[in-house]
Protein backbone atom coordinates (compact mmCIF):
# COMPACT_ATOMS: atom_id res chain seq x y z
CA UNK A 1 0.00 0.00 0.00
CA UNK A 2 1.45 3.56 -0.86
CA UNK A 3 1.84 6.20 1.74
CA UNK A 4 0.42 8.87 -0.40
CA UNK A 5 -3.18 6.89 0.07
CA UNK A 6 -2.91 7.35 3.42
CA UNK A 7 -1.91 10.63 3.26
CA UNK A 8 -5.03 11.16 1.04
CA UNK A 9 -7.46 9.57 3.48
CA UNK A 10 -5.45 11.72 6.51
CA UNK A 11 -6.51 15.01 4.45
CA UNK A 12 -10.05 13.98 4.03
CA UNK A 13 -10.39 13.16 7.55
CA UNK A 14 -9.74 16.69 8.66
CA UNK A 15 -10.36 18.22 5.15
CA UNK A 16 -14.85 18.19 5.33
CA UNK A 17 -16.76 20.75 7.30
CA UNK A 18 -18.18 18.04 9.44
CA UNK A 19 -14.70 17.22 10.68
CA UNK A 20 -13.32 20.57 11.32
CA UNK A 21 -16.67 21.37 13.59
CA UNK A 22 -16.47 18.14 15.55
CA UNK A 23 -12.51 19.36 15.99
CA UNK A 24 -13.73 22.34 17.18
CA UNK A 25 -15.41 21.05 19.48
CA UNK A 26 -12.78 19.17 21.21
CA UNK A 27 -10.68 21.97 21.24
CA UNK A 28 -13.54 23.76 22.99
CA UNK A 29 -14.59 20.80 25.15
CA UNK A 30 -11.02 20.35 25.71
CA UNK A 31 -9.70 23.63 27.09
CA UNK A 32 -13.31 23.62 29.32
CA UNK A 33 -12.43 20.67 30.98
CA UNK A 34 -8.53 22.03 31.45
CA UNK A 35 -10.44 25.02 32.81
CA UNK A 36 -12.38 23.34 35.72
CA UNK A 37 -9.52 21.41 36.61
CA UNK A 38 -7.04 24.09 36.88
CA UNK A 39 -9.07 25.07 39.96
CA UNK A 40 -8.08 22.31 42.02
CA UNK A 41 -4.53 23.12 41.89
CA UNK A 42 -3.54 19.92 39.68
CA UNK A 43 -0.77 18.38 38.59
CA UNK A 44 0.50 18.15 35.20
CA UNK A 45 -0.59 14.68 34.69
CA UNK A 46 -4.35 15.62 35.84
CA UNK A 47 -4.25 19.02 33.60
CA UNK A 48 -3.30 17.07 30.54
CA UNK A 49 -5.88 14.12 31.09
CA UNK A 50 -8.21 16.58 31.67
CA UNK A 51 -7.60 17.88 28.47
CA UNK A 52 -8.11 15.05 27.12
CA UNK A 53 -11.06 13.64 28.64
CA UNK A 54 -13.29 14.51 25.45
CA UNK A 55 -11.13 12.51 22.56
CA UNK A 56 -12.92 9.18 23.36
CA UNK A 57 -15.92 10.35 23.28
CA UNK A 58 -15.92 12.89 19.71
CA UNK A 59 -12.99 11.11 17.76
CA UNK A 60 -15.11 7.63 17.07
CA UNK A 61 -17.48 10.21 15.34
CA UNK A 62 -14.66 11.33 13.17
CA UNK A 63 -13.91 8.03 12.33
CA UNK A 64 -17.36 7.35 11.24
CA UNK A 65 -17.52 9.81 9.08
CA UNK A 66 -13.83 9.41 7.52
CA UNK A 67 -15.63 5.83 7.02
CA UNK A 68 -18.58 6.72 5.45
CA UNK A 69 -17.98 9.59 3.26
CA UNK A 70 -17.52 8.07 0.57
CA UNK A 71 -20.93 6.55 0.01
CA UNK A 72 -22.92 9.20 1.87
CA UNK A 73 -21.47 11.45 0.00
CA UNK A 74 -21.77 9.71 -3.48
CA UNK A 75 -17.81 9.72 -3.91
CA UNK A 76 -17.17 6.01 -3.98
CA UNK A 77 -17.33 6.32 -8.10
CA UNK A 78 -13.96 8.83 -8.40
CA UNK A 79 -12.51 7.02 -5.19
CA UNK A 80 -12.78 3.60 -6.53
CA UNK A 81 -12.16 4.65 -10.10
CA UNK A 82 -8.74 5.66 -9.62
CA UNK A 83 -8.00 3.01 -6.87
CA UNK A 84 -9.82 -0.15 -8.30
CA UNK A 85 -8.13 -1.95 -5.16
CA UNK A 86 -10.97 -1.14 -3.21
CA UNK A 87 -8.85 -2.70 -0.26
CA UNK A 88 -5.80 -0.22 -0.56
CA UNK A 89 -8.64 2.35 -0.24
CA UNK A 90 -9.84 0.80 2.97
CA UNK A 91 -7.00 0.03 4.43
CA UNK A 92 -5.33 3.17 4.24
CA UNK A 93 -8.64 4.97 5.80
CA UNK A 94 -8.04 2.90 9.14
CA UNK A 95 -4.07 3.86 9.09
CA UNK A 96 -5.54 7.71 8.42
CA UNK A 97 -7.44 7.13 11.54
CA UNK A 98 -5.46 6.06 13.42
CA UNK A 99 -2.91 8.79 12.17
CA UNK A 100 -5.65 11.55 13.39
CA UNK A 101 -6.40 10.06 16.60
CA UNK A 102 -2.39 10.13 17.47
CA UNK A 103 -2.39 13.53 15.47
CA UNK A 104 -5.25 14.92 17.86
CA UNK A 105 -3.98 13.58 21.17
CA UNK A 106 -0.27 14.70 20.54
CA UNK A 107 -1.55 18.47 19.76
CA UNK A 108 -3.56 18.83 22.64
CA UNK A 109 -1.00 17.14 25.19
CA UNK A 110 1.37 19.40 23.63
CA UNK A 111 -0.71 22.14 24.06
CA UNK A 112 -2.20 21.87 27.56
CA UNK A 113 1.12 20.91 28.97
CA UNK A 114 2.48 24.10 27.51
CA UNK A 115 -0.15 26.46 29.21
CA UNK A 116 0.34 23.88 32.67
CA UNK A 117 4.15 25.05 32.65
CA UNK A 118 3.36 28.59 32.05
CA UNK A 119 0.67 28.93 34.30
CA UNK A 120 2.54 27.21 37.17
CA UNK A 121 5.56 29.61 36.11
CA UNK A 122 7.77 26.15 36.72
CA UNK A 123 10.51 24.98 34.88
CA UNK A 124 9.92 21.61 33.21
CA UNK A 125 12.73 20.06 35.18
CA UNK A 126 11.37 21.16 38.75
CA UNK A 127 7.43 20.27 37.65
CA UNK A 128 5.96 16.73 38.84
CA UNK A 129 5.87 14.14 35.95
CA UNK A 130 4.35 11.63 37.92
CA UNK A 131 1.70 9.59 36.26
CA UNK A 132 2.26 11.06 32.70
CA UNK A 133 3.12 8.34 31.19
CA UNK A 134 0.02 6.75 32.22
CA UNK A 135 -2.40 8.99 32.16
CA UNK A 136 -1.29 9.80 28.27
CA UNK A 137 -1.29 6.64 27.38
CA UNK A 138 -4.68 5.34 28.97
CA UNK A 139 -6.63 8.17 27.01
CA UNK A 140 -5.22 7.51 23.54
CA UNK A 141 -5.81 3.85 23.95
CA UNK A 142 -9.44 4.53 24.73
CA UNK A 143 -9.58 6.86 22.12
CA UNK A 144 -7.35 4.22 19.59
CA UNK A 145 -10.24 1.86 20.82
CA UNK A 146 -13.24 4.05 20.13
CA UNK A 147 -12.03 5.16 16.54
CA UNK A 148 -11.30 1.67 15.67
CA UNK A 149 -15.37 0.84 16.79
CA UNK A 150 -16.33 3.91 14.83
CA UNK A 151 -14.71 2.64 11.74
CA UNK A 152 -15.82 -0.78 11.84
CA UNK A 153 -19.81 0.49 12.53
CA UNK A 154 -19.23 2.97 9.49
CA UNK A 155 -17.82 0.37 7.45
CA UNK A 156 -20.67 -2.30 8.55
CA UNK A 157 -24.02 0.04 7.87
CA UNK A 158 -22.15 2.59 5.57
CA UNK A 159 -24.60 5.39 7.45
CA UNK A 160 -23.19 8.34 8.88
CA UNK A 161 -26.00 8.82 11.72
CA UNK A 162 -26.59 5.32 11.76
CA UNK A 163 -23.13 4.47 12.28
CA UNK A 164 -22.79 7.39 14.59
CA UNK A 165 -26.16 6.16 16.60
CA UNK A 166 -24.49 2.77 17.08
CA UNK A 167 -20.96 3.84 18.25
CA UNK A 168 -21.93 6.56 21.01
CA UNK A 169 -25.18 5.20 22.20
CA UNK A 170 -24.54 1.53 22.49
CA UNK A 171 -21.40 1.22 24.62
CA UNK A 172 -23.85 3.18 27.45
CA UNK A 173 -26.92 1.39 26.38
CA UNK A 174 -26.37 -1.98 25.92
CA UNK A 175 -23.76 -2.43 28.24
CA UNK A 176 -26.30 -1.21 31.01
CA UNK A 177 -28.78 -3.37 30.06
CA UNK A 178 -27.18 -6.25 29.62
CA UNK A 179 -24.89 -5.56 33.06
CA UNK A 180 -28.25 -5.81 35.14
CA UNK A 181 -30.39 -8.72 33.36
CA UNK A 182 -27.07 -11.03 33.07
CA UNK A 183 -24.29 -9.54 35.07
CA UNK A 184 -22.47 -12.79 35.34
CA UNK A 185 -21.86 -12.42 31.36
CA UNK A 186 -21.95 -9.10 31.02
CA UNK A 187 -18.46 -8.22 30.86
CA UNK A 188 -17.61 -10.90 28.31
CA UNK A 189 -19.63 -9.42 25.66
CA UNK A 190 -19.28 -5.65 27.01
CA UNK A 191 -18.21 -2.90 24.35
CA UNK A 192 -16.27 -1.09 26.72
CA UNK A 193 -13.98 -4.43 27.70
CA UNK A 194 -11.33 -3.97 25.18
CA UNK A 195 -11.05 -0.46 25.35
CA UNK A 196 -10.82 -0.60 29.53
CA UNK A 197 -8.22 -3.49 29.15
CA UNK A 198 -5.84 -1.60 27.12
CA UNK A 199 -5.65 1.14 29.84
CA UNK A 200 -4.44 -1.29 32.60
CA UNK A 201 -3.54 -4.52 30.12
CA UNK A 202 -2.87 -7.66 32.36
CA UNK A 203 -3.02 -10.80 30.66
CA UNK A 204 -4.55 -12.91 33.34
CA UNK A 205 -7.40 -14.65 31.28
CA UNK A 206 -10.68 -13.77 34.02
CA UNK A 207 -9.19 -11.97 36.68
CA UNK A 208 -11.23 -12.43 40.09
CA UNK A 209 -11.25 -8.97 40.89
CA UNK A 210 -14.71 -7.05 39.24
CA UNK A 211 -13.12 -4.18 38.45
CA UNK A 212 -10.07 -5.04 36.59
CA UNK A 213 -10.99 -6.68 32.83
CA UNK A 214 -9.33 -9.55 31.66
CA UNK A 215 -7.16 -10.51 28.64
CA UNK A 216 -10.76 -13.31 27.97
CA UNK A 217 -13.03 -10.18 28.26
CA UNK A 218 -10.99 -7.97 26.25
CA UNK A 219 -10.67 -10.44 23.30
CA UNK A 220 -14.42 -11.24 22.99
CA UNK A 221 -15.40 -7.51 23.41
CA UNK A 222 -12.65 -6.72 20.43
CA UNK A 223 -13.70 -9.31 18.24
CA UNK A 224 -17.72 -8.62 18.69
CA UNK A 225 -17.66 -5.05 18.75
CA UNK A 226 -14.44 -4.44 16.38
CA UNK A 227 -12.97 -6.81 14.42
CA UNK A 228 -16.44 -8.80 13.38
CA UNK A 229 -18.25 -5.63 11.93
CA UNK A 230 -14.71 -4.52 10.27
CA UNK A 231 -14.08 -8.06 8.23
CA UNK A 232 -18.18 -7.88 7.42
CA UNK A 233 -18.28 -4.27 6.64
CA UNK A 234 -14.86 -4.93 4.61
CA UNK A 235 -16.60 -7.68 2.92
CA UNK A 236 -19.56 -5.56 2.31
CA UNK A 237 -17.47 -2.80 0.43
CA UNK A 238 -15.53 -5.17 -1.90
CA UNK A 239 -18.67 -6.48 -2.73
CA UNK A 240 -21.14 -3.66 -2.94
CA UNK A 241 -21.90 -1.83 -5.75
CA UNK A 242 -20.54 1.68 -6.88
CA UNK A 243 -23.14 4.16 -8.11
Amino acid sequence: MNARFVLVEFRKCLDTRSARWLLFVIAVLSTGCALLTSSNSPTLAQFVGSALLPLPLVLPIVAVLAATSDWTQRASVTTFALVPRRSRVLAARILATLATVLATTGTISLVSGCVFLIRAREAPWHTDWTGIGSTLWSLTALAIASSLTGVAMGYLLLNTPLAIAVTVLVPISYDLAFGLRYPEVAQWVSSLAFSQWLTEPTWIWSPENSLQVGSGPALTSFLLWTLAPLVAGWIRQLRREVK
